[in-house]
């Protein structure tokens, strides 16, 4: 048996709230998803003025995160032709996001989940996933979870 740790639900809910305090403040209403390491939701969110498409693209930017381990925009450069993520596109049963908005969330190292925004351009995107995931505190609000 290995021990695992995972976002609370009050942690994702607090990741939420940095997500949309950020957003706002760029004027880019979105919609902002958190995963857990499995890249289960565990909490969304769609302010108002939202695209509809927002919320299937937020939730899959930030189950790509989790499941790679790697930030969207960075698997846009690596997601060209000849690159080592090519065609990943295809693939994570076509829910793989290569474009930016989805981040891990790291606590000492390991990947516990990760946060995915959508609603503006991809510039907007990144900075609400990125001031969202940076609401994480280290070891407060985790749970230890046996899987």
């Amino acid at each position: 048996m290995i021990t695992v740790k995972s976002l609370s639900l009050a942690e994702a809910n607090r990741i939420i709230e940095a997500g949309v305090t950020r957003a706002e403040a760029i004027k880019s209403p979105s919609t902002i998803a958190v995963v857990d390491a499995g890249g289960t939701v565990i909490a969304q969110a769609r302010m108002d003025g939202a695209s509809l498409s927002s919320v299937a693209l937020a939730y899959n930017k930030a189950y790509t995160a989790a499941s790679t381990r790697l930030a969207t925009s960075f698997i846009s450069t690596i997601a060209q032709p000849g690159g080592d993520f090519y065609g990943i596109a295809n693939g994570l049963d076509g829910r793989a996001i290569i474009f930016a908005g989805g981040v891990p969330i790291e606590v000492d190292g390991e990947v516990v989940g990760a946060v995915g925004a959508s609603g503006g351009n991809g510039t907007q995107d990144e900075d609400v996933a990125r001031a969202a995931a940076q609401a994480v505190s280290t070891k407060k609000a985790l749970e230890e979870v046996e899987a």
